[in-house]
């Protein structure tokens, strides 16, 4: 690390020691303005966004929508840096955690585990092995930027979850972690590739879909536990929802060699559909606390001559899933 990395790294160690220790409306509110003012610097993700949100959730003011999303994003990295450094008797008294029972059950059923979750306050999920007391293995991508790795390893080491390497296999490390025992956390609502041809309903609109966490479930015969977070009033509340049983969708991804020829399985379509209905429901529910700076159903390259040229983005949408 340069010497110029090294003192911008201290300096975010500063800033996160302020915000820990600031009132927690300052420190809000320092978010909420950050994120207001990325809205006005990241015109594209604004334009994106805007773009999907009014295609899926026939919003008229997209823009104002959007500008909401900024500032709600900006608050969450507040509450995972204030979360990570709580106490865990804190922690715990500061999320409501509901439907744990389908948690305990699925635990006492002997079941390999998967945990699923969206784009929607994800960085203060990252809290659920503490409240839980259970150790789960996710999967993260390296970040270019050593400083920003180095404070982001610094709030997840505070997790407690057991990072599994990013490269060597992504789909066979988690199928191997499923049928140890271990517990498993995969975030599934990022776009796919259109060349997989596995394509799910997403808030009434087709989305090139990944098909590998529905093609792990099915291989680790995992029990799936839906699990948000979404902010009320100055708390979270964290919801396990209905388990999904991966048996329920048959076994003809047996026959599946390499996740290109899933589109071929109907039980890892189906299951991935299952999943993403799930996804579509907790974003119905809290839709300006989802991650919609994130191009869903089309790669940013597309977007990019949409938003140039004022394409028909439903159409576009429609049209590449045929």
């Amino acid at each position: 690390m340069t010497m110029k990395e090294k003192i911008l790294l201290s300096f975010l160690r500063a800033i996160i020691r302020l915000i820990c220790i600031m009132p927690y409306r300052w420190a809000v509110a320092l978010g909420r303005s950050a994120g207001l003012l990325a809205s006005l610097a990241l015109p594209f993700h604004m334009k994106a966004g805007a773009l999907q949100a009014r295609a899926t959730l026939g919003i008229d003011d997209a823009e104002g929508f959007m500008r909401k999303v900024f500032m709600n994003q900006g608050e969450l990295y507040v509450d995972a840096i204030r979360t990570a450094y709580m106490t865990d008797d804190e922690l715990k008294a500061y999320v409501d955690f509901q439907g744990r029972r389908h948690f305990e059950q699925a635990r006492a059923s002997g079941r390999n585990i998967m945990i699923i979750a969206g784009h929607m306050n994800w960085e203060v999920l990252g809290n659920t092995p503490r409240i839980l007391d259970e150790e789960i293995c996710v999967m993260a991508d390296y970040i270019k930027s050593p400083v920003v790795q180095a404070i982001v390893d610094e709030i997840r080491s505070r997790y407690r979850i057991a990072l599994l390497p990013p490269k060597g296999g992504m789909v066979k490390n988690y199928i191997d972690k499923l049928t140890a025992g271990h517990i498993v956390g995969l975030i599934i609502d990022q776009r796919g590739r259109r060349e997989d041809r596995v394509f799910c309903d997403v808030l009434g609109l087709p989305a090139p879909t990944n098909p590998a966490p529905a093609f792990i479930a099915l291989q680790g015969d995992a029990l799936i536990l839906p699990l948000c977070g979404f902010k009320e009033g100055d708390r979270f509340v964290f919801r396990f929802s209905e388990p999904i049983d991966s048996r329920d969708f048959g076994d003809d991804h047996r026959e599946i060699g390499s996740l290109s020829d899933c589109w071929k399985s109907s039980a890892v379509k189906g299951l991935s559909s299952a999943m993403h209905a799930w996804v579509s429901s907790i974003v119905r529910e809290k839709p300006d606390q989802w991650f919609w700076l994130h191009c869903r159903w089309a790669r940013r390259a597309d977007m990019k001559k949409l938003i140039r040229r004022g394409g028909d983005f439903r159409e576009f949408v429609i049209s590449q899933a045929r």
